[in-house]
Formats: structure tokens, C-alpha cells, sequence
């Protein structure tokens, strides 16, 4: 949706359980599912992170990031 709203042509999506309460048996804390469309294509995965809600939180950052980074670079 951002990249179809916008005029981006990359777009990073995250959503998860962070912690610390929210989780499951099915979807415990620290799944996390990430997201990235670069024209067009739409790249997505899904994490499970240790630590408490920050490790989480940072932990999704820095994987949002460097997948960003290997997608956008040339083959």
C-alpha cells in the first residue's frame, strides 16, 4: 500500500509482537514478520527474536535494514 499511495518506489513493512506481553503459543514474543517491495516485487520473512522488548525492537531495525541493502544492490 505505501509504494501504490506514494510516489516511493521502495517500501519496508514490519509487524510482530514486540513484548512484553502480547504473545501466544502460536505467535510468541519476538515473531516478528518483515516486508519489503522494491519495484514491485515483494520480498517477506518471518523472525523470532530474543530479548526483551527493545532487543526486539532493535533487532527488527537492523534486519529491516541490511535486507533493504541486499535487495537494492545490484546483481
Amino acid at each position: 500500500g505505501a509504494v501504490a499511495h506514494s510516489q516511493a518506489q521502495v517500501s519496508v513493512a514490519v509487524s510482530g509482537v514486540a513484548g512484553p506481553s502480547g504473545g501466544s503459543a502460536d505467535k510468541p514474543v519476538g515473531t516478528v514478520w518483515l516486508a519489503w517491495c522494491v519495484q514491485g516485487q515483494v520480498h517477506s520473512r518471518v523472525h523470532h527474536f530474543p530479548g526483551d522488548r527493545a532487543a526486539v525492537r532493535a533487532q527488527t531495525t537492523a534486519l529491516a535494514l541490511q535486507h533493504l541493502v541486499t535487495i537494492l544492490q545490484p546483481p
